[in-house]
């Protein structure tokens, strides 16, 4: 059994929660990081609990699987290379028409994020545990 978790990980795994109580009435379109998938195995665990959030259209994320191109030290050896990666992964967000893009990564968020506000983009880069800590009480603004 390891020792640490990643947060989807643990809640849906480890907690056995799918449902958090957590409301976020927005569109919400989710990219799956490539550490996640292919490393940590997380497979449905953040769209299970996304699924779960109440007011949130969960909108599907076209070419979702593709890396959005910051990838470590990937970004600073072939920084042209990314920033392409991260534009087509900006623009395939964009066609969702959802106001947020959510992810479990904060790399990625940072340069989904970074692309976003470079390219002008209204979309709002979030952490999956943002989302999850929304309640009516505290509605996210």
């Amino acid at each position: 059994m390891p020792k640490t978790y990643e947060l989807t990980e643990f809640l849906v795994d480890v907690l056995g929660v799918t449902d958090v109580g957590a409301w976020f009435p927005h569109p919400v379109t989710y990219h799956p990081t490539c550490h996640g998938l292919r490393v940590l195995g997380l497979h449905d665990r953040p769209r299970r609990l996304l699924e779960r959030v109440r007011g949130l259209e969960l909108r599907e994320l076209p070419g979702a699987e593709e890396c959005c191109g910051f990838g470590g030290t990937f970004a600073v050896k072939n920084a042209a290379v990314s920033a392409a990666m991260g534009a087509d992964k900006v623009r395939n967000i964009e066609s969702t028409g959802a106001g947020t893009v959510c992810t479990v990564d904060n790399s990625c968020l940072m340069h989904i994020g970074g692309t976003l506000t470079k390219q002008g983009s209204a979309v709002r880069p979030v952490h999956i545990a943002e989302i999850l800590a929304a309640t009516e009480e505290e509605p996210y603004t």
